[in-house]
């Protein structure tokens, strides 16, 4: 089965897909995703990084040498469509956790995967970046809001549809919410582990029911409510 997993920035939706994947012994992949296209095609791992999940306009994003604006959007449509292609061989393995570049809408005809996205409240995801990056309030937020940006952007341009609304996924969590109600106990790190566990309560059975004829309806949660 597949789970792909959208993520806000500071929502500890990287740290949530690994501890998940370790618990579920399945594979998970974020930025092996941007290092096999890389490898299977002529372009540079520079230029990958440069184009992973950033808004599609060739003079927002850098680039390692100058392009005109054709070439900028030629390029960023051929880096993605060869994230795309690793995404859909890796899934023909089963058993995986895609964290963002649009997993949820490339494997849409797939019939074996559960669309989870992360969320969490700015107040704790600054708190998680400023602790992470060893930078201000400001500057913190001030990433947040441009990362977030950029995912929004580039989920917008190669689906039609808005990143994060809850009809596109199966089931969406709030990290934070669930440490501060209790789940987890307090403390980023337990947050993470509460996270992956009614991540993993609510999403098996989901994995459990997909298929041809079964209701796949979308679920909101927090912590033990079943209810955002």
């Amino acid at each position: 089965m597949i789970i792909t997993l959208g993520r806000q920035h500071g929502s500890n939706g990287h740290d949530i897909a690994r501890a998940l994947a370790k618990e579920l012994d399945y594979r998970c992949f974020d930025k092996e995703i941007v290092d096999e296209a890389a490898e299977n095609s002529h372009f540079s791992k520079e230029i990958f990084d440069s184009y992973d999940e950033k808004r599609v306009n060739a003079y927002i994003v850098p680039v390692p040498h100058y392009v005109g604006m054709n070439e900028g959007f030629r390029l960023n449509m051929q880096v993605a469509t060869a994230q795309f292609d690793v995404m859909r061989s890796l899934a023909e393995k089963g058993n995986c956790i895609f964290v963002g570049r649009c997993a949820d809408y490339i494997l849409r005809s797939r019939d074996d995967v559960v669309r989870v996205f992360i969320m969490g409240d700015m107040p704790t995801r600054i708190k998680t970046i400023m602790k992470r990056k060893n930078i201000s309030e400001d500057q913190a937020k001030k990433l947040i809001k441009e990362v977030d940006k950029d995912r929004s952007s580039y989920y917008r341009y190669y689906t039609d549809q808005i990143w994060g609304e809850a009809e596109n996924y199966d089931l969406c969590i709030d990290s934070g919410r669930i440490c501060r109600t209790g789940q987890c106990g307090g403390g980023t790190h337990r947050g993470r582990v509460g996270a992956v566990h009614r991540v993993g309560e609510l999403s098996l059975p989901l994995l459990r029911g997909t298929g041809e004829g079964q209701d796949h309806r979308p679920v909101s949660a927090d912590a033990g409510t079943g209810a955002l």
